[in-house]
């Protein structure tokens, strides 16, 4: 908008220029008509006079010529005897203005002729040539120092004028500034009010914004955070309900099944054994939801133990795909929500890694960073498959992982990486 601002008023400036030297150079041709006017009708006069006063003399064309040479340096005119070659000894010489300007302003050139035969023993023609050159000149040194005062003006008045509409202007721009960063998520924006007092009513219209912001944005993961506290608690209690009941209920059927196969034989006896490994199969089944609800090996084991545990298990599934683990977790032992999230968010990378992404390798790295004077667990996931597909919409499984990031006051991010691949981060506050 600054832009366009001083666009226009250069261009106003600029056309005021150009009207005003127009009108001076119109001005000038019709002062340079009335001089000349004014100075034929003056030369006219002395010839007459002069011709009236050589007349009755010895040597009258002497005494005109003398008296001509008196008026050799009257402006605007020369005054001549026609045919003397002196026609062209005075007109144009050591002009100071450009030849379109006296072209523009002078009009086309003008003579007049008196005939001498019969006054007296004079004979031929007296010319009169107007010659406006040292008013052209006059009028060309005015134009031209009016058209570089008024530039100069223009100049410093526009100089004058940006700076205060920089001035004036500069709070935009804080604003645009304010709105991209609470568009980020920044909710700590708060604006310089300024002196202007439409700019102190608008900044303090966005700082209630961001307020109002900040505060929906706590109430949103107050919300979020008991929705997976609730959400924990009944996976838990499922897990509880599955390891107490239904696993002893699964051992217990296991072990009548063993009594009676004992007590059999032939293919009733291999009947047991077909329903043994079934059971079996399912008791895997069972271990594998409450790995998926409550991951005992982070109660028994804490963060570190776990996770290796899952990247076996993971080998074992596909050793085709080099798996690497580093985890950084000195310090103080993490909260239980953020061992939580970190050990979810890796189970939900690796679980994508091995079912889409066809990498040969994924790395796994959970670390404490320094982050803007704060203390954050980063843990990243990448592997060096397909990518993220262009337009690909988020999962379930990263969806839920996002949201709960999010109620912990983090941030997840999924992307490609270079030069192949993809890359998971979530930056989780201690």
């Amino acid at each position: 908008m600054r832009a366009r601002l001083l666009a226009l008023l250069g261009a106003t400036l600029a056309t005021g220029l150009a009207l005003g030297v127009g009108l001076l150079m119109l001005h000038a041709a019709s002062r340079v008509r009335a001089e000349s006017d004014s100075t034929a009708r003056l030369a006219r006069e002395f010839v007459a006079t002069a011709l009236a006063s050589v007349e009755e003399s010895d040597d009258p064309l002497a005494a005109l010529r003398d008296r001509l040479a008196e008026v050799e340096r009257l402006r605007h005119i020369h005054i001549y005897m026609a045919g003397s070659g002196a026609a062209g000894a005075r007109m144009g010489d050591g002009r100071r203005a450009p030849g379109w300007f006296a072209a523009l302003v002078a009009g086309p050139p003008s003579e007049t002729r008196i005939a001498l035969d019969g006054r007296g023993r004079l004979r031929g023609e007296l010319a009169l040539a107007a010659d406006p050159g040292d008013e052209i000149d006059e009028i060309w040194e005015e134009v031209w120092a009016l058209a570089l005062g008024a530039a100069a003006l223009a100049l410093a008045g526009f100089g004058v004028v940006s700076v205060v509409l920089s001035r004036a202007l500069a709070p935009v721009s804080t604003l645009a500034e304010a709105l991209r960063r609470i568009e980020q998520g920044d909710r700590d924006v708060r604006m310089a009010a300024g002196d202007a007092p439409e700019f102190v009513a608008i900044a303090g219209r966005v700082d209630a914004l961001a307020e109002t912001l900040a505060r929906f944005d706590a109430e949103n993961r107050a919300l979020v955070e008991r929705i997976i506290h609730v959400q924990d608690e009944e996976r838990r209690d499922i897990a509880r309900d599955l390891h107490d009941e239904i696993g002893p209920f699964l051992f217990s059927i296991r072990a009548g099944l063993g009594a009676l196969a004992r007590k059999l034989e032939g293919a009733r006896r291999e009947d047991c054994l077909n329903i043994d490994v079934q059971l079996g199969a399912l008791q895997q089944v069972n271990r594998r939801i409450l790995g998926r609800l409550r991951p005992a090996a982070l109660d028994e084991m804490g963060l570190e133990g776990a996770l290796q545990a899952l990247a076996q298990g993971w080998r074992d599934l596909d050793p085709d795909v080099a798996l690497g683990l580093h985890i950084d977790e000195t310090g103080e032992p993490l909260d239980e929500s953020i061992a939580l999230t970190a050990y979810r968010i890796v189970q939900e990378g690796l679980t994508n890694v091995f079912r889409h992404a066809s990498a040969t390798r994924v790395d796994v790295s959970v670390e404490r960073i320094e982050a803007g004077g704060k203390t954050e667990l980063r843990v990243t996931v990448r592997d060096d498959g397909a990518g993220v597909p262009d337009g690909a919409r988020e999962g379930i499984g990263l969806r839920g992982m996002g949201e709960r990031v999010a109620a912990l006051g983090g941030r997840l991010t999924l992307e490609t990486a270079t030069p192949r691949g993809a890359l998971l981060v979530a930056r989780l506050p201690l």
